[in-house]
């Protein structure tokens, strides 16, 4: 048999439901009710803890590798800084670190205008070596066969004439009516008036540009190596002949030298010609 009690109800009597909390003012009319125990906060991260300061060890390697007097005057600043912060000195370490990227700066900086610098200036003076090179070749080229031309070429001297690459040592011609250009010249004997004579003929020496014995012939030097060389040859014959310099005697003289396609031939001629400005002499040069 089952027994029903009756439900228990305090002395005071059953207590009321709570109210529910009062909506807030909103304008979203489905926003949900507020909790009457929820109580808003604000969130704060806590505070960092400030950075170490820096000992300047990138700028001091910086500048080792830039310009490394800098790298070596800032590296006991670095040093010093790297104490200081282990000893908890941070104003000392800030300070230290402070100078050694000011002088790891400087280092790079310098290393910087004077690459530029040095790459501007040897630009510039790469340039201007060119241009000399270039004026020394064209004024060399130009004295390697001052005057002659071949045959088939315009210039100066009788039609028919004896073109100059066929004179021997000892012909004398006459130098009236020829121009800076010459291509044939009328052959006197030089006991004959004349003005001009070749007075010397001779031939590259063997190892005049680094041949030797046993060793394969040097290639063409060049039209201002060869212009120089037959000028150095054809001064010393002329001294010798004369016993003078051309300036002392009133005389002067120009050569002919091979060009590459006789360098090829194996032509090595070089002839050596004196000249006065008239048709005023009556002997050879050495003779006189």
């Amino acid at each position: 048999m089952t027994h029903e009690l009756p439900p228990l109800t305090p002395p005071g009597g059953p207590s009321p439901a709570p109210e529910p909390a009062p909506r807030p003012a909103t304008s979203d009319p489905y926003a949900p009710a507020q909790s009457p125990y929820h109580v808003p906060t604000s969130y704060q991260p806590p505070p960092r803890p400030p950075a170490e300061p820096s000992t300047g060890a990138g700028w001091t390697i910086v500048a080792l590798l830039a310009w490394w007097p800098f790298g070596a005057a800032a590296y006991p600043h670095t040093q010093r800084a790297t104490v200081a912060l282990g000893a908890g000195d941070r104003r000392t370490a800030e300070a230290e670190g402070a100078r050694a990227r000011r002088i790891g700066i400087a280092g790079l900086v310098t290393y910087i205008v004077l690459t530029v610098a040095l790459t501007v200036g040897g630009i510039g003076g790469a340039v201007a070596l060119g241009f000399w090179f270039e004026d020394v070749e064209q004024a060399a080229d130009a004295a390697t066969s001052t005057r002659y031309v071949d045959d088939d070429q315009p210039g100066s001297g009788p039609v028919d004439g004896t073109p100059v690459r066929e004179l021997n040592e000892g012909s004398c011609y006459l130098v009236d009516g020829l121009t800076d250009v010459v291509r044939t010249v009328a052959a006197v004997k030089c006991e004959e008036p004349h003005g001009g004579e070749l007075y010397e003929l001779t031939y590259v020496a063997s190892d005049a540009f680094g041949a030797t014995d046993g060793v394969p012939e040097a290639a063409y030097p060049g039209p201002a190596v060869m212009a120089r060389y037959a000028d150095d040859v054809c001064r010393k014959a002329f001294e010798t002949a004369t016993g003078t310099t051309a300036q002392e005697s009133g005389l002067h003289f120009w050569h002919t030298a091979s060009d590459p396609w006789d360098w090829r031939t194996q032509n090595r001629r070089i002839a050596c010609f004196a000249e006065s400005d008239a048709d005023d002499l009556t002997a050879r040069v050495s003779d006189r």
